[in-house]
């Protein structure tokens, strides 16, 4: 591996262009966010790269193999006229971001004189970038398959989970064969990541292939998931699952169960702000704004909405209101009946949500005769918390991004022409971008009726510490976010500033480096906490950043999912307290030789203490004083 502090990125600002060690993250004389663009080179002649080559008048240095370091992030990167049939896949499958990498663009490569190629560069691949520091930079993440016998039960069914939910894409677009080669899927955590496609050929894989694969893992599975594993693999290779919808089904019951056994709490907070320049907030957000810091446990719900209103004075901040008053009192009321919690009841539930918001402000607008550019419309963005699952729904440019120690990703697609040219067109995102008019937005709450409204939905499984940012696109503007989530969210991750902090600072820095519009953020800080199984290597990563707070033993009995809330206090509820550790209910621990009986006896003890109720009340929780926390870049 080349040495990287010896390589110097040039600033990104045209007006400044200074060369800059790759260790530093802002530009030692303007200020300016360097950013580190780290990608992947497929193509004929790409395995003959080698660590120290440059590329490109040396604008590209490999730092290891087929992995390429972009020295001049803020250039237009050079691309063929003609994109390639095996690089379409990947403009077709950019709604799967960050599962699948993004086409970055091309470059000439002249191996060793003897003849010219073109090598393709994907960005948003899985490598490390700055998450985990220098040593690890540049490197690729390692692979499903070494990572499966050291994870959990909920980690290793979700990572099939996630295959599962791309079998029927990727097979669209021709590359299902992709999740038949092991060392392609990489992971990051709970994250499945492909490194690159491979194509399908003459011969389209079935789907009762998968169980041939998952057969070599399903031997190392975790024993409380090893027979159902073994039934839905059977089952896989007997071709008795004709549809990945039936398997995505027998996982997710898998799920269920095991899901039951983590205990998830969720810290959010929301704080919107007019802005330097504006004179009105057109923005909206649920919780409001200010309202304190709320707490819930995993079968409780966690509702978080963030909309931004289109229409200025003719009424952006009445749509935007009118949406989260709607989406929100209708999702609580629909989802407090214990039927509708199920997967495709939740999903249906949001979407008819939307739709309902959507039509109560174009009927608004009908009713005031207001036409085109007159009608009022909004944006929206929100993630609803149940139990182990996540759900996302979007419509329009206001965003969420998923955060962890390793990496910040940007969950949503915009609904901009630009987005819309790279799914219909075939051509690269960055060459969109520089068409007219490409962040303009083709769908918006209440611009039409719901009948042609298409809202993004979107479901995951929360298996580990992460932090999911709802924004609008006053904050996410001009890279903002991939620019500062280190400096102003990870320390919530690495237990250095509390949660209301981090939604003040990132505030102040959308106002500083942003400041044209309205900016608002919802923060959802989920910490999860799993039993611990024989044999299993957990690291701090796999825990909350107050994790000595929990009793950690070989064998961990958490309190049930019904005790966690009754049924009829499941709602938003604001709190004055701390996290606190979830009552044991069981004293059934696992005995190991004589260090295992000390431990049994002192845990058995701490567990009668907890049920006799004699912990003192957790200290309350204070929230920062309002007034502006500064958010100046960290000098390097």
């Amino acid at each position: 591996m080349t040495n990287q502090l010896a390589v110097k990125i040039v600033c990104q600002n045209p007006e400044c262009q200074a060369p800059n060690p790759a260790s530093h993250n802002f530009c030692a004389h303007c200020r300016t966010a360097i950013p580190k663009v780290y990608l992947w080179a497929v193509g004929e002649d790409a395995s003959s790269l080698k660590a120290g080559q440059t590329l490109a008048n040396n604008r590209y240095v490999a730092v290891n193999n087929r992995v390429l370091l972009d020295t001049k992030p803020g250039w237009q990167p050079e691309v063929v006229e003609k994109v390639p049939e095996f690089i379409t896949p990947y403009l077709r499958l950019i709604g799967h971001r960050p599962h699948v990498p993004q086409v970055y663009g091309s470059v000439t490569y002249n191996r060793s004189g003897r003849r010219t190629s073109t090598l393709w560069l994907l960005e948003q691949a899985p490598i490390y970038s700055e998450g985990l520091g220098a040593a690890l930079a540049g490197k690729v993440m390692p692979e499903l398959s070494e990572s499966w016998k050291t994870a959990g039960s909920m980690r290793q069914l979700n990572w099939l989970w996630q295959i599962a939910n791309l079998w029927d894409s990727m097979e669209v677009e021709g590359v299902s064969r992709t999740l038949l080669h092991p060392e392609v899927l990489r992971v990051e955590g709970g994250l499945l990541r492909t490194i690159e496609f491979m194509p399908n050929g003459e011969s389209p894989p079935k789907l009762a292939e998968l169980g041939k694969i998952w057969k070599m893992w399903q031997k190392q599975a975790r024993i409380g998931i090893a027979q159902t594993l073994e039934k839905i693999v059977d089952r896989l290779i007997k071709e008795e699952f004709t549809t990945a919808t039936q398997l995505i089904a027998a996982i997710d019951e898998a799920l269920r169960t095991v899901g039951q056994k983590q205990f998830l709490n969720c810290n959010y907070i929301t704080l919107t702000h007019t802005g330097p320049t504006r004179e009105q907030n057109e923005d909206a957000c649920y919780p409001p704004s200010g309202d304190g810091m709320y707490q819930n446990t995993g079968y409780d719900l966690s509702l978080a909405i963030v909309c931004d209103g289109v229409g200025g004075h003719q009424g952006g901040e009445v749509a935007s209101n009118l949406a989260i008053e709607t989406i929100h009192r209708r999702i609580e009321t629909v989802l407090d009946k214990p039927e509708n919690r199920y997967p495709d009841s939740i999903s249906i539930q949001i979407e008819n949500s939307t739709c309902i918001a959507n039509d109560r402000i174009s009927h608004l607008n009908d009713s005031e005769n207001r036409h085109e550019r007159e009608r009022m419309g909004t944006t929206m963005v929100m993630s609803l918390i149940y139990g182990h699952e996540a759900y996302f729904a979007h419509i329009g440019d206001s965003r969420l991004y998923r955060i962890t120690r390793t990496g910040c990703h940007q969950m949503t697609l915009d609904d901009d022409l630009a987005t819309r040219e790279v799914r219909l067109s075939g051509i690269l995102y960055r060459e969109a971008l520089g068409m007219s008019s490409s962040g303009s937005l083709y769908q918006a709450l209440g611009m039409n009726s719901s009948s042609s409204l298409h809202p993004n939905i979107r479901r995951t499984i929360v298996d580990e510490e992460c932090i999911f940012l709802l924004c609008s696109d006053g904050v996410s503007d001009r890279d903002r976010v991939e620019q500062y989530w280190q400096t102003e969210i990870l320390p919530v991750l690495e237990g250095k500033v509390d949660l209301a902090t981090a939604c003040q600072r990132t505030i102040n820095m959308a106002n500083t480096h942003n400041g044209h519009d309205n900016a608002t953020v919802a923060l959802v800080h989920c910490q999860v906490k799993q039993p611990v199984e024989a044999g299993q290597n957990t690291t701090l990563q796999d825990f909350p950043a107050d994790a000595s707070t929990y009793i950690q033993t070989d064998t961990l009995l958490l309190s049930s999912p019904e005790s966690s809330a009754d049924e009829s206090n499941r709602q938003h509820n604001p709190v004055d307290r701390s996290i606190a550790m979830p009552t044991a209910t069981t004293k059934q621990y696992l005995l190991l030789g004589a260090v295992g009986l000390a431990l049994f006896t002192a845990i058995g003890a701490g567990a009668w203490f907890f049920s006799q109720g004699n912990l003192s009340a957790p200290p309350p929780v204070v929230s920062p004083s309002p007034a502006a926390i500064p958010s100046t870049p960290p000098a390097n």
